[in-house]
């Protein structure tokens, strides 16, 4: 039996064709290789991500793009200003003008990503000559009568200004003379000849006024109350105690107030304190429609006209600036508040951006 096995194969050896099965293997190599040279390229489209790294996106800086996408060989970039296409991983791209480009990035020749880039134009060239001196003093105390004047090359006609307490114009003399009514720091600003783009700005600081000074001595002079004295009478007959003697020729004092409630009646004074990043998600939830300016009143001590500098441009008040974002989708990218001494915010300095259609604009 085993004789009959061994010849059969012996026949069916000398019939087979060795170089069919020989390219038999090669087929099956190259489709390995083709199949781990896809799997070492395979990416997840999902994850497909690149960084822009730019200080202003003006026209003419140098702007950085750099890709995130894991397990990436090749890259593709354009950048949506008909200009050639770079084969780099983080390449620099410069743009001639302002206006809203699509960057796409290429990977792998597979995967596709874009996103939107904002470049803004350089702007008005400021002259710095043009631009008024304001001479005033640096520290100044609540109701103290402050006087204001200015140096200015060329004829002034009007004059515009603000003493940062009122987030409006508040006169238009030449040599104004004005009290503040609050401490903290102030921003003064001048308009020469309704010149905006040439507006002067200096800072100064109000002190409070200390009005009762006898209270402020009598808690420097308070000693807190020690551990009493037990006195002992020498042996003897029994006698009158000296100490009640002596204490009823002491005069009457009344009774102090304690620290602990002063200070206490300060704090009750104070407006609760809320941090930026909870003052951010009540705008948002302003624009979504799901709060309003009255959700604000206890931050604000009931004060919704304090002003709002909104993109480094416009100056409005808090009422309207909410009814301006009510039912938009916003994106705020720095915000920043201004408190008096009783922890009332008194001012907003905020950027943000609005979606239109499929873009994000400054307001």
């Amino acid at each position: 039996m085993s004789y009959k096995l061994k010849n059969s194969f012996n026949k069916f050896f000398k019939k087979v064709d060795f170089r069919i099965i020989f390219i038999f293997i090669i087929f099956i190599l190259i489709g390995l290789f083709i199949l781990f040279y896809k799997y070492s390229r395979y990416i997840d489209c999902s994850k497909v991500d690149f960084a822009i790294e730019a200080e202003r996106k003006q026209v003419g800086e140098i702007i950085g793009f750099k890709d995130l996408t894991p397990n990436a060989k090749s890259w593709v970039w354009d950048f949506g200003d008909n200009s050639a296409k770079v084969y780099d991983q983080s390449p620099f791209h410069k743009y001639d003008k302002s206006g809203m480009y699509i960057v796409t990035l290429q990977v792998n020749g597979s995967c596709t990503f874009q996103k939107t880039l904002e470049i803004r134009g350089l702007g008005k060239i400021i002259d710095s000559m043009k631009i008024p001196k304001i001479i005033a003093p640096t520290v100044v105390t609540v109701g103290q009568p402050v006087e204001v004047y200015y140096k200015y090359l060329g004829e002034a006609f009007s004059w515009e200004w603000s003493f940062g307490e009122s987030g409006q114009m508040d006169n238009t003399s030449e040599y104004p003379v004005y009290s503040y009514s609050s401490p903290g720091k102030k921003r003064l600003t001048l308009v020469v000849n309704g010149d905006i783009t040439h507006i002067a700005s200096r800072d100064i600081y109000v002190k409070p006024r200390i009005l009762n000074v006898s209270n402020i001595d009598t808690l420097k002079r308070y000693i807190p109350e020690k551990d009493t004295i037990v006195y002992y009478l020498p042996p003897g007959n029994p006698q009158k105690d000296p100490m009640e003697e002596f204490l009823r020729y002491i005069p009457a004092i009344p009774m102090e107030t304690p620290v602990e409630e002063k200070i206490s009646k300060i704090e009750e004074n104070l407006a609760p304190s809320i941090s930026e990043n909870q003052f951010e998600l009540l705008l948002i939830d302003v624009a979504k429609q799901n709060k309003a300016k009255e959700d604000f009143g206890k931050y604000t001590c009931d004060n919704y006209d304090f002003p709002v500098i909104k993109n480094e441009k416009i100056i409005i008040p808090f009422s309207e600036f909410c009814d301006k974002i009510q039912n938009k989708k916003i994106k705020i990218e720095s915000i920043r508040l201004t408190k008096n001494n009783r922890n009332c915010i008194e001012g907003l300095t905020i950027k943000y951006k609005i979606k239109k259609g499929l873009f994000w604009v400054y307001e």
